[in-house]
């Protein structure tokens, strides 16, 4: 229920913080950005990852009351990666 500017800055904010828990230095992954309606869909979303065993980092944003509106993970190869087909990419289709 975010605009696409919004979701773009709280995707930022949440690569940043898996960034920071997740990647080696020097190391620069693929970035694909997806979008859900809201933030129950966030949440069934970040629970399809934990069953998925991916490591991730959700964002609480301070400016509206610590809401969640995002989560990263950590880079995703092979296999891993079906977890992610039915997702939305951010400004597309599925």
């Amino acid at each position: 229920d975010l605009s696409i500017a919004q979701q773009s800055v709280q995707s930022v904010h949440a690569a940043i913080c898996a960034t920071q828990s997740f990647i080696q230095p020097q190391r620069h992954p693929s970035v694909i950005i997806c979008s859900v309606e809201d933030e129950r869909a966030l949440q069934r979303a970040i629970f399809k990852i934990e069953q998925s065993g991916i490591k991730y980092k959700e964002f609480l944003e301070p400016d509206i009351g610590n809401q969640l509106t995002a989560v990263a993970t950590e880079p995703v190869y092979g296999d891993r990666r079906k977890v992610f087909k039915k997702f939305k990419l951010m400004g597309g289709v599925s």
